[in-house]
């Protein structure tokens, strides 16, 4: 019974780390929109990676309004980060990417679950 106890706290601990290790990863490599600069983007993941930051930075937005109709500052804040966006696509097209590529980059997943929420929002900011 000891030894079970022993285990069990041992894969606890080792739970803990690895969600530690996790929240490290995640919080120390989030980058913001107004990061991106759009003409450094050259890869398929670049791309991708900066279209997801700005689409999380617009689904955020939208879970910040507390109201059913989004403020002045929140509407501005939703067309600055659509523009941003656009501009990233653009960017995108001009380089010819691989859409094949595209989708398999490390975050090509995290596009699809993001863009569902972001579709709720949209009709909010309209």
């Amino acid at each position: 019974m000891l030894n079970n106890l022993k285990t069990d706290i041992m894969k606890i601990k080792q739970i803990l780390l690895a969600f530690l290790f996790t929240a490290l990863v995640v919080s120390c490599g989030r980058d913001k929109a107004k990061d991106i600069n759009v003409s450094e983007l050259k890869t398929e993941c670049e791309i991708l990676d900066a279209v997801i930051i700005v689409v999380n930075e617009m689904v955020a937005l939208g879970e910040a309004v507390d109201s059913e109709e989004p403020s002045d500052a929140q509407k501005k804040e939703w067309k600055s980060l659509g523009d941003l966006a656009e501009e990233i696509a653009e960017k995108g097209e001009d380089l010819d990417l691989d859409d094949e590529k595209m989708m398999a980059c490390p975050n090509a997943d995290k596009m699809e679950e993001i863009r569902k929420k972001m579709r709720e929002f949209e009709k909010v900011f309209r």
